[in-house]
C-alpha cells in the first residue's frame, strides 16, 4: 500500500472508538450538533475549503459550499443538496506560470439516504444511500467533466461519548463529456466523533482512503474537526454551529499537501 502512515492512524482511531462506552440512540436522535449521520433533521450548512494542491509548482484551490439537508417520506429517508463555488491557481509544471487559472461554478452533488436498520439494545444502526455527482462545472479544470453515481453503505455504532461510522462507497460514472476521463473509485471512510460532556463542543474525524481505479492512484486524506455550539455564546442561537476542520493527504499518489475548512452549520431550522 501506499498510505501506510494513514492506514496505521485509522486503525488507532478504531481501537480508540471500540473503547468508548454505549450511549442511547434516543439522546443521539436529539441532536443539534450535525455530527449523527443517521438524524434526519432539516439543516443548511455554508462553508469554505482552502487547499494547497500536489502539484509541481504552486497549487491552490479555494470551495466555497452551500449544503442543504431535508427528511421526507415521513422522516424515513434524507435529501442531501450541495452546490459549490470553485477556484483553481495551479502551476504544474514549476516554470512560474500559472497552467490552470480558473474560477466558477463546480460540480455539484445530492444524496439520498435511509436507515436500513436501527437496533436501541446494541445502540446500532445501518445506513444506505445513493449520491448523485452532477456534471455542472463553467470550466473543464473545475469538475471531472462525468455524471457519476454513488451508492454507499455505513455502519453506525453509538457510544457514551459519541459515535464510529465506518462506510464504503464504489463511484462510478454514467456519462462523460468528449475526451474527459471516466469515474471509477472505491471510497473508504472511518468516521469518529468525541463529543464533549457538556454537548456543546465536539472532536470528529474522517480518515478516508481513496483507491482510483481509473486513474491507478491510491492515496488517503485525514480531516480533523474541531466544532462548537453557538449557544456557548448566545443563548438563542439554538441548533447553530462553527466549526474548522483541517486536513492532509497522505501517500504518494495524493491529490493535496492540506487544506483548511471553515463552516457554519444550522440545524433542525
Amino acid at each position: 500500500m501506499k498510505f501506510g502512515p494513514a492506514c496505521a492512524i485509522i486503525v488507532a482511531l478504531g481501537l480508540a472508538a471500540n473503547a468508548a462506552l454505549a450511549q442511547s440512540t434516543e439522546a443521539q436522535s436529539k441532536d443539534k450538533t450535525g455530527t449523527n449521520p443517521i438524524n434526519f433533521s432539516r439543516d443548511f450548512r455554508i462553508y469554505h475549503e482552502f487547499t494547497e494542491l500536489n502539484t509541481e509548482g504552486d497549487g491552490t484551490q479555494n470551495v466555497t459550499t452551500a449544503e442543504i439537508r431535508l427528511p421526507f417520506a415521513d422522516g424515513k429517508w434524507q435529501w442531501r443538496l450541495r452546490a459549490r463555488l470553485n477556484a483553481i491557481e495551479a502551476d504544474l509544471n514549476d516554470d512560474g506560470n500559472n497552467d490552470i487559472d480558473e474560477s466558477g461554478v463546480g460540480d455539484w452533488d445530492m444524496r439520498f439516504l435511509t436507515v436500513l436498520t436501527l437496533d436501541p439494545q446494541t445502540q446500532q444502526a445501518w445506513a444506505s444511500g445513493l449520491e448523485v455527482f452532477l456534471d455542472t462545472a463553467d470550466e473543464d479544470e473545475l469538475g471531472s467533466g462525468a455524471t457519476s453515481l454513488g451508492p454507499q453503505v455505513f455502519w453506525v455504532q453509538f457510544f457514551e461519548s459519541g459515535l464510529f461510522a465506518p462506510g464504503l462507497q464504489y463511484k462510478f460514472s454514467v456519462d462523460e463529456e468528449s475526451g474527459r476521463d471516466e469515474v471509477e473509485q472505491w471510497l473508504i471512510d472511518l468516521n469518529y466523533l468525541k463529543m464533549a460532556d457538556d454537548k456543546q463542543s465536539w472532536f470528529f474525524t474522517d480518515p478516508q482512503i481513496v483507491l482510483d481505479q481509473e486513474a491507478d492512484l491510491d492515496y488517503a486524506i485525514v480531516d480533523l474537526e474541531w466544532g462548537w455550539m453557538a449557544t456557548n455564546w448566545n443563548a438563542e442561537a439554538k441548533g447553530q454551529s462553527f466549526y474548522v476542520r483541517p486536513s492532509f493527504g497522505a501517500g504518494s499518489d495524493r491529490q493535496t499537501e492540506y487544506s483548511v475548512e471553515v463552516g457554519y452549520k444550522w440545524v433542525g431550522w
